[in-house]
């Protein structure tokens, strides 16, 4: 019998559904466990409860901007990679806490890409201590 496959944890935060589901559907079709939030707070609840190893959040959202939010997770969890994306063509001055800054609109093997490169960096990382 062989052990089970880790499955990384990654919390996508967007008070737009439908782009929210586009992108649980890729993740998921990739393998990743993935968790949905349509708001700040409710991102913040899930990444406090949930062994999240990276978060994807928009920019702009109604209740708080994803620059904001990911300052928030980083000051929570600091080892948490995270993931900024937006519509705009460049990244927001504030958003000096995301890893990286994506545009909307990349393919899906693009963005399948990126996530991959971080959680790999991510995982190379904790083996090497500082």
């Amino acid at each position: 019998m062989q052990p089970p496959t880790h499955r990384p944890v990654i919390l996508c935060v967007d008070d737009d559904s439908a782009q929210l589901s586009l992108h649980a559907a890729v993740l998921s079709s990739a393998g990743y466990e993935v968790l949905t939030a349509t708001n700040a707070a409710a991102g913040l609840h899930l990444l406090s409860h949930n062994p999240v190893e990276l978060v994807i959040s928009d920019h702009v959202m109604r209740d708080l901007s994803g620059a904001v939010l990911l300052a928030e997770m980083k000051r929570i969890k600091p080892d948490v990679c995270v993931v900024l994306y937006s519509g705009l063509p460049d990244a927001p001055k504030d958003a000096e806490h995301a890893d990286v800054f994506l545009t909307k609109g990349m393919s899906s093997p693009d963005f399948i890409g990126v996530i991959q490169g971080l959680l790999k960096g991510r995982a190379a990382g904790a083996g090497n201590p500082a």
